[in-house]
């Protein structure tokens, strides 16, 4: 057992520790909000327009440059690395963004972009997501918000969503990030650690993607929904027991 791996049990009850007194603070409100400076009041970049404007114009050496093969066609040094995947205009929501694998995720979309949204239920979000909240505003021209809600809070969950629609008269994609995990072996897993996985990867990723969906549908405008995986649900990973 790596150190790393020892330390789980602790931080698994360092946060569960936590959880009371996040909830008690959302029972003060209709949902679950706790915002420092920069999380209330986002370093601002340009707002989505309407209508949706097209992809940028490569600039004229890359347009040479595919046409001679003298160089690689990259987009190298410009802020739209990826033309062909331009998100400006769009708003897309990212689930468990507040670090990890979510933040990355957002980071790509704020990239290609687009607006987008942090959800996450942890009170404050890890320091680089502040980095990539300033680089947004600063380097990319588009902004980066964060709300705090737990994906288990369907009523609340719903609430920020449509919020955020209402916000903007639009909703155009999801990536439902927001996921745990414990390890522990099956033969003492839990039925409440088990529970609380459900409740998170499975159904809370459900009630996710369904409120942002009725968000697209009200708008009228459709949308793309991801949804996250682990390979281990087509590759069995190998234990070994001492």
């Amino acid at each position: 057992m790596s150190a790393a791996t020892a330390q789980l049990p602790l931080l698994l009850r360092a946060v569960r520790a936590s959880v009371p007194s996040i909830t008690q603070r959302c029972l003060a409100t209709s949902h679950c909000v706790r915002y420092s400076s920069t999380l209330e009041k986002p370093p601002k970049g340009n707002e989505p327009q309407k209508p949706t404007r097209q992809p940028p114009t490569p600039p004229p050496q890359e347009t040479e440059n595919l046409k001679t093969n003298t160089a690689s066609g990259s987009f190298l040094g410009t802020t739209k690395r990826l033309p062909e995947f331009s998100l400006t205009d769009k708003v897309v929501l990212v689930s468990g963004a507040a670090r990890g694998l979510g933040l990355t995720q957002a980071e790509a979309l704020l990239e290609a972009g687009a607006t987008v949204y942090a959800l996450d239920r942890l009170a404050e979000p890890s320091p680089d997501f502040y980095r990539v909240q300033k680089r947004a505003a600063e380097e990319l021209g588009t902004t980066f918000y964060y709300r705090q809600i737990d994906v288990r809070d369907n009523e609340g969950l719903n609430k920020v969503i449509a919020e955020i629609g209402d916000t903007h008269g639009q909703m155009d994609g999801l990536i439902a990030a927001a996921g745990i995990q414990q390890e522990t072996t099956a033969l003492e897993y839990t039925a409440k650690d088990a529970n609380m996985m459900f409740e998170i990867n499975i159904t809370g990723v459900f009630m996710t993607a369904q409120a942002v969906a009725k968000q697209m549908i009200k708008f009228g405008n459709g949308g793309s929904i991801v949804m996250i995986a682990s390979m281990s649900a087509h590759i069995a990973n190998r234990v070994s027991f001492s």
